[in-house]
């Protein structure tokens, strides 16, 4: 979340946009949303570089992308496998059926609700039902 809200503010700072500090915290607040944050965060700094002119527009939009697709390709992934050993796909289907089972409003609480089911899965019945030994997250080996 930081490093989004730091990279975002000083992409703001460097194309010249009012409230480049606003616009990073914003980046930053938003980064708590998983994969819907990057673009609830994109939106306001969109807005206020299309009231500069077009070159600050394509500016801003080339920033959020570069700088969203890194964090969701590069650092998201390498975080999620060392600190709870969730497969990216796993996580993005289960913040889908989240959402589509409690309303939009859930999308805030998914990720940890998808992290306590899987970890449960794991224990539950990869553990102990089939026997099997398997990492959990948090246990010392």
């Amino acid at each position: 979340m930081v490093l989004i809200g730091v990279l975002s503010g000083l992409a703001a700072w460097i194309i010249g946009l009012p409230s480049a500090i606003a616009l990073g915290l914003i980046a930053f607040a938003a980064e708590f949303v998983p994969y819907l944050g990057p673009i609830i965060a994109a939106v306001p700094a969109v807005l206020v570089a299309a009231t500069i002119n077009t070159t600050a527009l394509l500016w801003t939009i080339a920033a959020y992308v570069i700088i969203h697709q890194i964090e969701g390709n590069l650092f998201t992934p390498l975080i999620q496998r060392r600190l709870v050993l969730i497969p990216p796909a796993v996580m993005l289907l289960g913040i889908v059926a989240i959402s589509l089972l409690f309303g939009p409003a859930a999308v805030i609480f998914a990720a940890p609700i998808v992290v306590v089911v899987f970890v449960a899965v794991k224990v539950l019945y990869v553990r102990d039902t089939l026997g099997e030994d398997t990492e959990i997250p948090g246990e010392s080996a």
